[in-house]
This record gives structure tokens, C-alpha cells and sequence, in this order.
């Protein structure tokens, strides 16, 4: 386990100041962003990543789940590579890639551990059209929590199912506050999408998501994502919140950044 919990006040702290981009409820949507093979990669290996941390929220609550983990990876100029959410390797790989988009295929190479869960299998389809304004994703997985001897007999089937819009700003004026750089907002990448995680094909969670994409373009790029989950208005709400550094080496890109998951309200 590499989490650590984090109080109300801390957790509340890195949620208001998390994106000011997230903050400010994105411009209106813009030009197609053109996201280039690497660029869908690392969403595509970040997104599956987030998925199985939600899936671990639904199974042992957002309380429980509450806590810093690391999620770092490295794509390649091809869209390949692979990104590690704690203790799970997540490998990414483009299975196809013509005009009219690109297929990428996710999969977990060995069995890997999230907060002292086992994630056993993954199997995941990533589909972008082509000029990656638009995402969908759906994935199933195993985990276990009890019964996990040989051949994880107490496996645990989900699937999630995501749709993305990636679009840039409309509006270059205004400005996003990225650490100490004042940044255009043409330069960012913003997307919106909803999720749903699954289990045995019956609906458990659903969230909503708002990301900023600023691209390294031979500098220290940022990528920021937030989940949300949806529920009535009396009902607790779980946060799920990624901010990273991004560097484009060799044609690729590298990121390293910090998911945190915060609960709101009594579970």
C-alpha cells in the first residue's frame, strides 16, 4: 500500500486548488485539439488507471479508499507504452491507427495490487476519432479482496465505460494560472466526459470529469483530471483528483503525478 490519508482540511485544500482551468467551468468548446498518437496514449493509459481506482472505491467506499497513490508512465512516439498506478502495471498499446481514428487496446501484463487489492486481469478498447475531439472506452477487469489464493477464486468481474470531448479554448485572451506561468488557454486541452463503472453489468458508480491538457511542446507540459461522482443531493460524493508533470522525450511522453482520493459528506 503507498497511500496516505490525507484530514478534511488538506483534502479540501488540494480539491479548491487543484485547476483553475477546472475551477472556472471551461470555455466553451473549441477547434479539435488534433491529439497526436502519444498524446491518446497517455490519456488512454491514464483514464484505465482512474477506472480501476473508482472500481476500488465502489467495492470498499471512497472513505476507506481515502489517500495519495503515485501514477507515473512512459508512451511512446507510437502510442505504446505503459503506465503504474500503485502496485498495477497498465500496458497501453494502438492496435490500429487510419483517418478515421485510432484504436488503442489496455491490458494489465500481471497481476498488480491497488491499496493492498489485487487487480488480476484488464482487458480495455479506447477508440478516438480522428482528429481526437471525441473518446469512448469501455474495459472489463478482475479484482479480489477475499478468497485471493491460487487462481483468485474470490474474483470480482466490473467493466467501466467512458465518453470523452477533448476540444481546445475558443478564446485566447484569458488566461490559466499553471504553477508559477501564466498560460494561454489556447495552449490547453480541455476535455469533458461522464463514466460508468459496472459490476456483473449492473450500474454501481457513475461520475462526471473535467481535464486540462497543457503540452510540453519541449518543456514541463501539466495534465490535471477530476472525477466526480454523481448522487442525490444527500448523498455523500467521492473525489477523484490527478495532477502531473509531463515532459515529450524521444517523441513520447513521460508523466509522474499524484491521484488523490477524497470523500464529501458521511459515507
Amino acid at each position: 500500500m503507498k497511500k496516505s490519508v490525507l484530514s478534511t482540511a488538506i483534502a479540501g485544500a488540494m480539491l479548491a486548488a487543484s485547476s483553475v482551468a477546472i475551477a472556472q467551468l471551461f470555455p466553451p468548446s473549441g477547434p479539435s485539439p488534433d491529439l497526436t498518437l502519444p498524446e491518446k496514449g497517455t490519456f488512454s493509459c491514464i483514464e484505465q488507471s482512474l477506472s480501476l481506482v473508482a472500481a476500488l472505491i465502489d467495492r470498499q467506499g471512497c472513505a476507506a479508499t481515502e489517500g495519495n497513490y503515485t501514477l507515473s508512465g512512459d508512451i511512446n512516439y507510437n502510442g505504446d507504452g505503459f503506465c503504474t498506478i500503485d502496485d498495477t502495471l497498465v500496458a497501453v498499446t494502438t492496435a490500429n491507427d487510419t483517418m478515421r481514428g485510432t484504436h488503442q487496446v489496455t491490458n494489465i501484463p500481471v497481476p498488480g495490487e491497488i491499496d493492498d487489492v489485487d487487480f488480476i486481469s484488464l482487458l480495455g478498447d479506447f477508440w478516438y476519432s480522428g482528429e481526437g475531439e471525441i473518446m469512448y472506452a469501455d474495459a472489463i477487469f478482475q479484482l479480489c479482496m477475499v478468497n485471493c489464493g491460487p487462481g483468485f477464486p474470490g474474483a470480482e468481474n466490473y467493466d467501466e465505460h467512458v465518453i470523452k470531448d477533448f476540444y481546445l479554448a475558443v478564446d485566447a485572451s484569458p488566461t490559466v494560472q499553471n504553477n508559477s506561468e501564466i498560460l494561454p488557454l489556447a495552449r490547453v486541452v480541455f476535455d469533458q466526459g461522464l463514466e460508468v463503472i459496472t459490476k456483473n453489468n449492473w450500474p454501481r458508480k457513475k461520475y462526471r470529469q473535467v481535464s486540462d491538457y497543457v503540452p510540453p511542446n519541449g518543456g514541463i507540459g501539466r495534465i490535471g483530471i477530476r472525477k466526480v461522482s454523481i448522487a442525490p443531493s444527500n448523498a455523500p460524493v467521492c473525489f477523484i483528483v490527478y495532477r502531473a508533470e509531463a515532459d515529450d522525450f524521444g517523441g513520447g511522453i513521460q508523466f509522474s503525478g499524484n491521484l488523490s482520493v477524497m470523500p464529501l459528506g458521511p459515507e
